[in-house]
């Protein structure tokens, strides 16, 4: 079995937050975007700092085509981190 890589629960909480704003964005697929995105994240190692949250955030945005929109996602999300 490969090695499970976690993230501290503050960071989970922040995660949290940060999908239902994606859900808004993009819609009710958005929570099995978020899944996905949130699986490929842990899978690069074990998240410790509020920066690695902003990681997850370009992953969830990758899924927002309009450019404009992309960018106010990132910005929100983005606020996120700063709680």
């Amino acid at each position: 079995m490969p090695n499970a890589h976690r993230a501290l629960p503050i960071l989970l909480r922040i995660c949290a937050a940060i999908d239902r704003l994606f859900v808004v964005e993009v819609g009710p697929f958005g929570s099995r975007l978020a899944e996905e995105a949130r699986v490929a994240w842990l899978a690069t190692g074990n998240k410790t700092k509020p920066s690695d949250v902003e990681e997850y955030v370009a992953l969830l945005a990758t899924s927002i085509e309009d450019r404009e929109r992309r960018g106010a996602f990132i910005a929100e999300a983005l606020e996120c981190v700063k709680l």
